[in-house]
């Protein structure tokens, strides 16, 4: 892949297009590894559906870089005897479905419908303050029976999103359907080609994992597989919007640049060398407190095996597990020159000293 075609509004908006609800990732899947081969990476998956980017150029490390290319999304569970479809929301935040514009994906094709529940005019007024259950919901697709929507190649277990989009916003931010975490995929793909195009001296496996919204399935397995010295997970984190409490963010803010994550689920030399690659080549960064776990893959990533020394890098974000997720394209790009700085960096590192306790 030329430089001048690594776009990456253009390669966001792709993934966006390409759905990939939790253990249903095929088609984003197909998209990364066709980008991982454009800029010279030799692709594998395996039996979770993890995709593996390659490349080794020498032994003076093994590097894993991590980005979830699952996103939250609809379960069909039920179809009436009107066509009316139920459902189960996969880590969407329930409280904003409701009159969604969805798309379910088929066998036989997407079909498109809106998330339906009685109308404001027929509810009770006690009911009028509250938010809409996902059991009062369904999604309705136009059909007049449960025939017509079994016709269709509907069934319990087909999976859904809202319908897909990427807009653009201003001062280079857009909104979009499951930035969280193909923000992150991108982050490290352009990373990615940076680093190969700059010469690495070492292994590099760049892995899109699936199954993080479900419980990191896939970085549990696939770091396993990797067995890396070293990993930086990619993810999102919330950013400051209005009533949320600044102070219980770290006061994250959107196109201030990528975060680097501090606490104990990374490992302290981890922070301290990305904060200090940041400073030398002036990328803007910010910090954020993380005095549990992260929720991120770097929690698996971090004890696999015998222990890896593992990072994070976040993408701030509004909205998050909503249809109308918003990030900075800058932020994108400055996590991706943070991640390449930091593999030219690792050249000149001693693994085993640098990072002993």
């Amino acid at each position: 892949m030329k430089a001048q075609s690594f776009n990456i509004r253009k390669l966001i908006e792709e993934l966006v297009l390409s759905p990939s609800v939790s253990g249903f990732e095929t088609e984003a899947r197909e998209k990364i590894s066709s980008i991982l081969t454009s800029i010279g990476m030799s692709v594998e998956s395996d039996v979770m559906g993890n995709l593996y980017g390659i490349k080794r150029s020498g032994e003076k490390y093994k590097l894993m870089l991590a980005a979830h290319m699952d996103q939250v999304g609809l379960m069909v569970t039920n179809v009436d005897e009107k066509g009316f479809i139920y459902f189960s929301s996969r880590s969407f935040d329930p409280r904003v479905i409701y009159g969604q514009k969805v798309t379910l994906y088929t066998e036989k094709g997407e079909i498109n419908g809106v998330i339906g529940a009685k109308a404001v005019h027929l509810t009770k007024p006690e009911e009028r303050e509250k938010a809409v259950k996902i059991e009062d919901m369904y999604i309705d697709i136009g059909a007049n029976s449960r025939e017509d929507v079994l016709n269709l190649g509907i069934r319990p277990g087909t999976v859904g999103t809202t319908t897909p989009y990427l807009s653009d916003l201003v001062d280079g931010k857009v909104s979009g359907v499951g930035l969280d975490d193909k923000a992150g995929v991108v982050a490290i793909l352009y990373a990615t080609y940076i680093a190969l195009s700059n010469g690495i001296n070492g292994e590099l496996y760049t892995v899109a994992t699936v199954q993080e919204e479900v419980g990191l399935r896939g970085a549990i397995t696939s770091s396993y597989n990797v067995k890396p010295d070293i990993a930086i997970a990619v993810d999102v984190t919330h950013a400051v919007s209005p009533g949320v409490d600044p102070n219980l963010i770290s006061g994250v803010d959107l196109g201030k640049g990528p975060v680097i994550g501090i606490g104990p689920n990374f490992h302290p030399k981890m922070w301290t060398l990305l904060e200090e690659v940041s400073k030398e080549f002036n990328i803007p960064y910010q910090l954020e407190a993380l005095p549990n776990l992260s929720g991120t893959d770097a929690a698996a990533i971090q004890v696999s095996r015998g222990g890896v020394i593992t990072g994070l890098i976040s993408i701030p974000l509004r909205y998050m597990h909503s249809p109308v997720e918003v990030v900075s394209l800058n932020d994108i790009e400055n996590a991706s020159k943070l991640i390449a700085k930091f593999i030219e960096k690792l050249d000149n590192l001693d693994l085993k000293r640098t990072f002993s306790f």
